[in-house]
């Protein structure tokens, strides 16, 4: 999605340009391309953007999501964002390359399936398991795999300098990323109907035997004293 989204922010600013209109006046005073008074610009395109995503966001969070989970289960629902993230990678580097409309619906709604069902069914996961497993595992997909996963894109659109070069440069990783998120989402979802099925909660026992060896340090100091 980094890549796609700065090569969107790229082909947007070039054809609207920023376009910061004075209102009262009649007058406009545009920051390039097209942008002033009368067109559309650079910042209400981003505005829009942000609109639809945040609408949608809504309706998915409200309306599907909890009906996906009930019908159809986790295995599906958490399938649902990188099977449509896949089919929009390849197609806006391969079909429809530098697309602005494609790239201003697709994104809006990969978004929205990330805000409204994808992280929410990431939270389900974390049901099997125990404080100590779930703390763990939360910090180094949050705090470590999202922020090298968003580095490295962004050091993709770096080099690449330009939306020429984003598709050029970044149409292997991303679509090598979407369809490793999508292996991986496939499998979990696999492995959580098998924890619930035999009952266990990961991280469990390790949780209970760390409690006993506290609690057996405790009764020694206690007949000590």
């Amino acid at each position: 999605l980094t890549c796609m989204h700065y090569e969107m922010n790229l082909i947007g600013l070039d054809r609207f340009g920023v376009g910061i209109s004075v209102v009262g006046d009649g007058q406009g005073a545009g920051g390039g391309g097209d942008g002033g008074g009368g067109g559309v610009t650079y910042i209400q395109f981003m505005g829009w953007y942000g609109q639809t995503v945040n609408v949608l966001s809504l309706l998915l969070s409200y309306y599907a999501f909890p009906r996906l989970v009930r019908s159809r289960g986790l295995r599906y629902t958490i399938k649902i964002f990188p099977t449509v993230l896949l089919g929009v990678t390849v197609a806006a580097f391969v079909v429809l390359p530098g697309n602005l409309p494609f790239l201003f619906v697709s994104l809006s709604v990969c978004k929205a399936l990330t805000y409204s069902v994808h992280d929410p069914s990431e939270e389900v996961l974390y049901m099997p398991t125990s404080a100590s497993a779930k703390f763990r595992s939360k910090f180094w997909i949050d705090a470590v795999g999202t922020r090298v996963a968003k580095a490295a894109g962004a050091a993709v659109n770096e080099y690449a300098g330009s939306a020429g070069g984003v598709v050029k440069y970044g149409s292997v990783p991303s679509v090598v990323a979407s369809l490793a998120l999508w292996c991986a989402c496939a499998r979990v979802g696999v492995l959580f109907d098998e924890l619930l099925e035999r009952g266990e909660v990961v991280g469990e026992e390790e949780e209970e035997e760390a409690n006993g060896a506290g609690r057996g340090g405790v009764d020694e100091a206690d007949g000590e004293l």
